[in-house]
């Protein structure tokens, strides 16, 4: 798998191994209307990703966001964890 950079998917300091880590191994894919995906994927370490990209045209994949999953996409991946509530309150 061939990946390029925006410089905008550092923005929230994920490395480029957790990125393609996520990429591989993503358990939620949801195509947006301009062409591009967003994926749920899992770091090194087990922690959730949320990672945007496009296909271009030769198959590489070209990243512009990553950042730690949003509860939004965990829900909706059916990934979310809502705490439990005690009998007592």
């Amino acid at each position: 798998m061939i990946v390029e950079y925006h410089e905008a998917a550092f923005k929230h300091k994920v490395s480029e191994s957790d990125i393609e880590w996520a990429l591989s191994t993503h358990v939620y894919e949801k195509p947006a209307a301009d062409g591009s995906f967003l994926v749920v994927g899992f770091n090194r370490v087990g922690n959730p990703l949320e990672v945007a990209f496009r296909e271009l045209d030769d198959g590489t994949l070209f990243v512009f966001h990553a950042m730690p999953c949003r509860q939004k996409w965990l829900d909706e991946a059916n990934l979310g964890q809502k705490p439990l509530r005690s009998k007592n309150g």
